[in-house]
């Protein structure tokens, strides 16, 4: 099993670092197993802390006008996250939720502001992060204003099949309810099941208490009709 400091040093953010300063990260860090479903931070929670993702999957969200819950990042292992509330000093400006069993290493403010002052030069690095988020952020964006329901139900199911998927030869299965789906997409559950519905008519997917299965070259329709 990998220690702390070989975790550490896997992310971009700290890849630089000498063995003493992951020794010295590790040792002030901490470890947070969560559960599926289990919340991390909710949004106006103070923030004092940095996260890396170990294993494991993060969804961060935020609540819409109407309280349902719309997908703002989906952080895999071995990046980091929570930074905006800690460079800032402001409140947490989303939610972050384990979408399965997760592990994570925590880092408090101080101690991320002792390794970024060592070489100035890695606030570069921190600010790509943020810049990566952005990105990201943007291109949910315009999925959202763009692409059909149907399009981005396609397109999420295929980035789960990548960072959280089951793979059996060829096919992948995501673990994960249609009313999940529908909250990481901010539509309604009756239309994440009439979309699946029809998937599985098709054959290009299979459906099973809270399962989802298919291959990655199947042929998920895009149009609304």
């Amino acid at each position: 099993m990998a220690t702390t400091e070989e975790l550490l040093a896997k992310t971009p953010l700290f890849a630089d670092a000498t063995a003493d300063e992951l020794a010295n990260l590790a040792k002030q860090s901490g470890k947070i197993a969560l559960a599926a479903k289990q919340n991390l931070f909710s949004r106006g929670d103070l923030g004092t802390q940095v996260y890396v993702l170990v294993d494991g999957a993060i969804r961060i969200t935020v609540l819409s006008e109407e309280g349902r819950e719309v997908l703002f990042a989906l952080i895999e292992p071995g990046q980091i996250f929570g930074e905006i509330a800690v460079l800032d000093g402001g409140p947490r400006t989303a939610s972050a939720t384990a979408m399965a069993m997760s592990k994570l290493i925590s880092i408090d403010r101080p101690h991320l502001y002792w390794f970024l002052d060592r070489k100035p030069a890695r606030y570069g690095r921190l600010i790509s992060v943020l810049c990566q988020r952005i990105r990201s952020a943007d291109e949910l964006l315009e999925d959202l204003l763009f692409l059909s329901a149907r399009s981005r139900l396609a397109k999420h199911l295929r980035s789960l099949g990548d960072k959280i998927g089951i793979w059996d030869g060829d096919s992948v299965t995501i673990r994960l309810s249609q009313q999940d789906l529908a909250d990481n997409l901010g539509v309604s559950r009756e239309l994440i099941n009439k979309i699946l519905s029809k998937w599985e008519s098709s054959g290009s997917v299979s459906l099973w208490r809270g399962q989802i299965s298919f291959t990655m070259d199947s042929e998920l329709e895009d149009e609304e009709g």
